[in-house]
């Protein structure tokens, strides 16, 4: 099997995650994956391995009915993708209806997706990941 490029391994966890196969999605990612949301989120902190990185998702989950995920670029920088992307929510118990556009920063590592740090502004992820 050809190895994947780090672009591959993050679209196929986009595309997982829109199915809703986490069990897929997980296989991607290393065990000691590293997610950094920013203080002012409803997940906001350091959230590290599968067990927190599950508890995360779980709790989304439960404060939105709907929730997807819709990334508009790949910028591949070496180990590093930075996507800008469209995340749109409803409510569960409010019903009300959200859309943000924030950036992700994906490190990749030996074939498997090390890293996510979430930026508010979209611009800021590809600023990171060109400054290395």
């Amino acid at each position: 099997m050809t190895p994947r490029s780090p672009t591959e391994l993050v679209r196929a966890l986009y595309e997982s995650i829109t199915a809703r196969d986490y069990e897929t999605g997980f296989a991607l990612l290393d065990k000691d994956f590293e997610w950094l949301e920013p203080e002012q989120t409803l997940l906001s902190g350091n959230h590290r391995g599968f067990d927190e990185v599950r508890q995360a998702i779980e709790a989304q989950l439960e404060v939105w009915d709907e929730f997807t995920i819709e990334p508009e670029e790949f910028h591949e920088v070496g180990d590093r993708v930075a996507v800008p992307i469209r995340q749109r929510a409803r409510g569960g118990s409010s019903g009300v209806e959200v859309e943000i556009r924030i950036g992700h920063l994906w490190t990749v590592h030996e074939g498997k997706i090390v890293r996510l740090e979430v930026f508010p502004a979209r611009e800021d992820a590809r600023k990171a990941a060109l400054a290395g």
